[in-house]
């Protein structure tokens, strides 16, 4: 059940599902669930996350293949609200109501990366379950998470900057060492927007375990994995 606080909206407005680049608007309406994925109403998304309803997000993680393999990791805005200049998911973001899973992933993919993607070369690894609970926020998230193979250097990116601060690769044997416990940083390799300079400047970095958004499952671990398998050509990949 959620608060009675939370107005869940049965009748949404139209709208303009192609979705255009801009930073993300905290009111805008995102579909409602219940804890059984079974779809209750509309709320916004700010709502959402201020009182614990559960929503769908999608997730990206984007594989290179180039020099013995890699994850590529979103550098998050130094303004965000919450975890700002912490690396996450490569492009991720909350359907818009009424989005289906081919609409709102390929427009978070464009928005925030500026490519083009089809969704059938997306590899799905399952939904996940999104939890957790600052002073402000109570996130209850059913996530689509989905590998994309391109074997492009983190340079060649232009990201919005509206939306990515950074986007750095992390080799997927230091990135299993890093989270399986065996080593204690990994050397993550990207580019970073210079707000000074209005440029992209090149960066290398090492990152710890504590660089990455907190979760309270291995879930990265579980990431590099399954872009392990994808690069060896396995075909049974799961979350």
């Amino acid at each position: 059940m959620y608060p009675t606080k939370l107005k869940i909206k049965k009748k949404q407005k139209k709208m303009n599902l192609r979705g255009q680049t801009r930073m993300s608007d905290p009111k805008e309406l995102i579909d409602i669930y219940d804890e059984n994925l079974t779809k209750i109403g509309v709320a916004d998304r700010n709502e959402a996350h201020k009182n614990g309803a559960w929503h769908r997000a999608f997730h990206c993680w984007i594989v290179s293949g180039l020099d013995d393999g890699s994850v590529l990791f979103q550098k998050k805005g130094h303004n965000k609200t919450l975890f700002p200049d912490y690396l996450d998911v490569t492009a991720a973001g909350h359907y818009r109501a009424g989005e289906t899973l081919s609409e709102g992933g390929i427009r978070e993919v464009a928005e925030e990366l500026g490519i083009n993607i089809r969704i059938e070369d997306l590899v799905p690894l399952g939904i996940k379950f999104d939890i957790a609970k600052t002073s402000t926020i109570l996130n209850h998230e059913f996530c689509d998470v989905f590998l994309y193979r391109k074997d492009t250097r983190a340079s060649d990116y232009k990201p919005n900057t509206d939306e990515v601060e950074g986007l750095v690769e992390i080799n997927i044997k230091e990135g299993l060492d890093l989270f399986s416990g065996l080593k204690k940083s990994a050397t993550a390799k990207g580019i970073e927007w210079n707000n000074n300079d209005g440029i992209w400047r090149d960066v290398s970095m090492e990152v710890k375990t504590t660089s990455f958004v907190p979760r309270v499952d291995p879930y990265y671990y579980r990431i590099f994995i399954a872009a392990r398998g994808l690069l060896k050509g396995d075909r049974f990949l799961s979350i």
